[in-house]
Parts: structure tokens; C-alpha cells; sequence
């Protein structure tokens, strides 16, 4: 008898895990290129020596952007004019990270958001269906890029990463979202498969 029960809790282990693996494929990818290749997953399409721009109220901005994150792999359009709507953010998701239209735009004083799916089902539309898979493994110091269409690249370096409950208020989040300067914090769905909590990447301006 208890040999049945370790042979059943034992197949119930392996099939749960197929099963994670396979609905959230894109994750696990992602994963697994980002320990093969110690690491980093390239390409960063952006120098580190780019000159900084320094910010200014009056500086304007295209809607057309990249987001990159050569550390972990991430170069994806950036969704502006989205609005508020949860839908329609949802869908923009499709096309890439979306930014958040109530916030400014990354490199204006003030703190921008950006929101980006972290894991997707394998028959998800979009080939952005796990853009921030990998946002968990940005450590402080880390470089995050946004680049213009017009050529204006922003260098943000990041600060914290916060996990938190998008249901109730939270003292650390209400604390970011207070600072003045330019100011770019990423979130996405955590833990990976389920929209329970939040985590947030806070980066500030270079």
C-alpha cells in the first residue's frame, strides 16, 4: 500500500511538471537559454557607451520605441496610445510591452510604466507571450534601454525589484510611484503561470 501511494504521488509529480512545462513553454525556453548561456542571452542591441541625454519636461518623444534588456534577452516594441482599458491593454500585449498611458513617457520627469506578459499559453497569438519571463533575474545595477525612433536612447539602471498584490495597497509600490525624477518600472504577472501577484522592476534614469 504505501508503495502505491509513492508510485501514484511520484506520477502525479512528473505529470504536474509536464504540465507547467508545456503550458508555459515560452518560460521554460527562456529559461533554459538563460542557463546555457551563463547568464546572458544576447543580443543587446545597444552599447553601453551611448552619450547620456539629460532630462528635460520639454524633450519630445516619438510613439515609436524598443525596449532592451540585453541581459536577459529583451528587445521588444514599445505599445504607447494604449489607454487605460484593460482589454484593449490586453491585446496590445500581442504586439509587444505596453506602456501605460497615464504615465509619462520613459525619459520624462516622473515615473513610467511598462507592462509586458511574463508567460503564455503555447497557443497565445502574440511572439510576446513571455517577454518578461525573465524579469526576476534583474539584479540592481543592471542596464535597461529604451531607444526612439527618432534616434533618442534612454539609459535607466536599475534599483529593486518589489513582488506585490495588485488587490491591496502596498507602502513600496505607493513609495516609487512618489519620485519626481525619470524614473521606469517594469511589471508583469508573478508568480509565472498566474496573475496572483505583481513584480515590479524599479530603474532610474542614468
Amino acid at each position: 500500500m504505501k508503495f502505491r501511494r509513492l508510485r501514484f504521488f511520484s506520477v502525479f509529480v512528473v505529470a504536474f511538471i509536464l504540465m507547467f512545462a508545456v503550458l508555459n513553454s515560452r518560460f521554460v525556453i527562456a529559461n533554459v537559454k538563460f542557463w546555457v548561456l551563463g547568464g546572458v542571452v544576447p543580443p543587446p542591441i545597444i552599447s553601453d557607451n551611448l552619450p547620456k541625454i539629460e532630462p528635460d519636461k520639454k524633450i519630445v518623444l516619438p510613439d515609436k520605441a524598443t525596449l532592451v534588456v540585453g541581459g536577459i534577452g529583451i528587445s521588444a516594441p514599445v505599445v504607447f496610445g494604449a489607454g487605460s482599458d484593460t482589454k484593449n491593454i490586453y491585446d496590445n500585449l500581442e504586439n509587444g510591452v505596453v506602456h501605460y498611458s497615464s504615465t509619462p513617457k520613459p525619459g520624462m520627469d516622473g515615473v513610467s510604466i511598462i507592462l509586458g506578459h511574463s508567460s503564455a499559453y503555447p497557443w497565445y497569438k502574440g511572439v510576446y507571450g513571455s517577454v518578461f519571463a525573465l524579469l526576476g533575474k534583474l539584479k540592481t545595477g543592471d542596464k535597461i534601454y529604451v531607444e526612439y525612433g527618432d534616434g533618442q536612447t534612454f539609459a535607466f539602471s536599475v534599483k529593486q525589484s518589489i513582488v506585490f498584490s495588485p488587490f491591496k495597497e502596498d507602502t513600496r509600490l505607493a513609495q516609487i510611484e512618489k519620485s519626481e525624477k525619470p524614473t521606469l518600472v517594469l511589471i508583469s504577472c508573478w508568480p509565472i503561470g498566474t496573475n496572483y501577484k505583481r513584480i515590479a522592476v524599479q530603474a532610474e534614469l542614468e
